[in-house]
C-alpha cells in the first residue's frame, strides 16, 4: 500500500510538470471555451429572464463538454515521447496508482476548465443579473467532472496507438458520456429551475449521475490494468 502510495505521488508530480511546462495544453481548451460562450453570447442577444438560467445551464454544459474533450483525449500523450509508454509497462508499477494519477491530473485540468467555464457563462448570459452560480451547481458539475475525468482517461489510454484517434476518440467518447451530460443537466436545472437541494435530487437525476460516475470510476480502474499490460 505505501509502494503503491509513493509511486502515485512519483507520477502526479511528473504528470503536472509536463503539463505545466507546456502551457499549450491547458490552455487551448480555455480558449476554445471562451470562444464558444462568446458565440452563445452574441448568437442569443437578449432573451427572456425566465429562459436565462435554462440557456446558462445548456452553454455552460455543452461548453464545458467539449473543452473537457480536448484535453482529456491528450492526457497520455507526453507519455508517448521517447517511449516512455513503454518502458513504464515493464517496470513495477502499480496500475491503480497509475491510473490515479492520471485521473487526479484530469480532474485538476476539469477544474481549471470548469471554473472559468462557469464564471465567463454567468458573465456573458446573466442578463437579467440572476444569482446563478451556487456551491450546489459547483457540487454537481463535480460530480459528473468525475465520471467525464474516467471515460477520459480510459478512451485516451485505449487509443495511444491507434492512427485514427482524432476520429474514433470522439465518436465512442460522445455516446459514452452522453448519460452523465444528460444527468448534470437535469440535475442542474432542477436546482436552478424549479429551486431543488440536492437532497432532494439525490432521489432522482443527481443519484443517476452519481451511479454512473462510480460505474464508470470503477470500471476505468479495473479495464485500465489490462490495457497497460506488457505485450
Amino acid at each position: 500500500m505505501r509502494k503503491s502510495l509513493m509511486q502515485y505521488r512519483a507520477l502526479l508530480v511528473q504528470s503536472i510538470h509536463v503539463e505545466w511546462a507546456n502551457a499549450e495544453r491547458w490552455l487551448s481548451p480555455l480558449l476554445f471555451a471562451m470562444t464558444i460562450l462568446i458565440l452563445f453570447a452574441f448568437a442569443f442577444g437578449r432573451v427572456d429572464e425566465q429562459f436565462i438560467p435554462q440557456l446558462f445551464i445548456a452553454a455552460t454544459y455543452l461548453t464545458a463538454f467539449f473543452s473537457l474533450q480536448i484535453a482529456f483525449s491528450r492526457v497520455l500523450e507526453p507519455d508517448m515521447q521517447d517511449r516512455v509508454f513503454d518502458q513504464m509497462r515493464s517496470y513495477p508499477i502499480s496500475p491503480s496508482a497509475w491510473f490515479l494519477s492520471k485521473f487526479t491530473l484530469v480532474l485538476m485540468l476539469g477544474v481549471m476548465i470548469l471554473v472559468p467555464t462557469l464564471l465567463l457563462s454567468h458573465l456573458f448570459l446573466n442578463e437579467g443579473r440572476n444569482n446563478l452560480l451556487s456551491g450546489s451547481l459547483f457540487v454537481i458539475a463535480l460530480i459528473a467532472l468525475l465520471g467525464l475525468g474516467s471515460v477520459g482517461v480510459l478512451l485516451s489510454t485505449m487509443m495511444l496507438r491507434s492512427n485514427a484517434k482524432q476520429i474514433l476518440y470522439p465518436l465512442i467518447y460522445f455516446p459514452l458520456t452522453t448519460p452523465v451530460l444528460l444527468a448534470a443537466v437535469e440535475s442542474s436545472r432542477a436546482h436552478l429551475v424549479e429551486g431543488a437541494s440536492l437532497e432532494n435530487l439525490l432521489s432522482s437525476w443527481l443519484g443517476l449521475l452519481v451511479i454512473f460516475g462510480i460505474m464508470y470510476f470503477t470500471l476505468s480502474l479495473l479495464l485500465f490494468g489490462e490495457l497497460i499490460k506488457p505485450d
